[in-house]
């Protein structure tokens, strides 16, 4: 097990490694008419990845060297008590990932249709919806601060118009 989270780990840090020459060649926010310029975001993910998977290999090599084995933890986990048997049912709770997923595809090619702050809208309802709010109260105060925070965040911010 720890073999696996090492080479995990070993190939995130690789992905952020690799990812790390194109992303220096976006231009910066001195080259771009916006106060924050296309590299940041993707260099704040990259600097993200690589730091935590670092970490995570670290952690992973410590655990090792001091002989911590998580075989039976995973054992323990894979194989319910003889008494349970459980089965797997297609219920809406158990697929809401492929729901989550499916909204954002979406999203997507909604943003090109009505654009970005009517999908964003719309995206925000349904993902609030189907990550289980009920109360409309709930529901429209959830609304109202994501347009807020799109609105304040791109045109403010940023500068960059909706």
């Amino acid at each position: 097990m720890l073999a696996r989270i090492s080479l995990f780990a070993l190939a995130v840090v690789l992905l952020a490694l690799i990812s790390l020459v194109p992303t220096l060649q976006f231009p910066s926010s001195a080259e771009v008419s916006t106060f924050i310029g296309p590299r940041v975001w993707p260099l704040t993910l990259i600097i993200a990845l690589l730091g935590l998977g670092s970490a995570l290999l670290l952690i992973t090599w410590r655990d090792a060297r001091r002989g911590t084995t998580y075989d039976d933890e995973l054992a323990a986990l894979s194989h319910p008590p003889s008494g349970s048997v459980a089965t797997q049912r297609f219920t809406f709770a158990s697929t809401r990932h492929w729901w989550l997923i499916a909204a954002t595809l979406i999203y997507t090619w909604l943003i090109s249709e009505v654009g970005f702050l009517f999908a964003s809208i719309a995206f925000t309802l349904v993902c609030t919806l189907l990550l289980g709010a009920r109360s409309w109260r709930t529901i429209l105060i959830t609304l109202v601060v994501a347009t807020l925070l799109m609105q304040g965040v791109f045109v403010t911010l940023l500068g960059i118009p909706l």
